[in-house]
């Protein structure tokens, strides 16, 4: 049995759970169903339309009832192509129009004093890290290899017992065999 004061912080200690009012489940009910009505239904029936219009397009491809079917084909294809490849091109057109823009404008709209990023080192940023880097390797090349023979110096003793070891009973089990 417990003593009551342990129950107590047990009892104290467990969270309570939250339950939602009512005004907030009707709230989330609506917005379940406007989700499901403006949001899912509108892209299940665009997928269903294209999973249509792909598997007529395939059976077309595939058991073509007369010659002009492949024209036909051929003509709605470059029409899907199109119709993809516009929003793309816009796109990426906006995307390159804000990079050059961005450009332009930062070493051309900007002070040097204003500018966010300072310019670069003559012969880049990533050669003067690799630079740095490397005068800090060559500082501390010394200083490692003193501490790697340290390191090494008593797994070298270490492995020289276990070789002696080893060798002291294999000669001592030939000698003993030589009998």
């Amino acid at each position: 049995m417990t003593p009551p004061e342990r129950s107590l912080k047990q009892q104290s200690t467990t969270p309570t759970a939250f339950y939602p009012t009512d005004e907030q489940q009707a709230r989330v009910a609506a917005m379940q169903r406007f989700t499901r009505l403006y949001v899912y239904l509108p892209l299940g029936m665009a997928t269903a339309v294209v999973v249509i219009l792909t598997l007529y397009l395939l059976y077309l491809a595939v058991f073509p009832t007369t010659e002009d079917t492949r024209l036909v084909l051929s003509g709605l294809a470059d029409f899907i192509l199109v119709l993809w490849l516009l929003p793309v091109v816009l796109i990426f057109g906006l995307v390159m129009t804000a990079v050059c823009g961005g450009y332009l404008y930062y070493w051309y709209g900007l002070d040097e004093t204003q500018r966010p990023i300072p310019p670069a080192p003559a012969y880049g940023r990533v050669r003067a890290l690799l630079w740095r880097i490397d005068n800090l390797l060559v500082r501390l090349l010394p200083r490692l290899n003193e501490v790697l023979t340290y390191l090494s110096w008593p797994i070298i003793r270490f492995n020289a017992w276990l070789t002696y070891g080893a060798s002291w009973l294999n000669s001592l089990k030939n000698v003993l065999l030589r009998r």
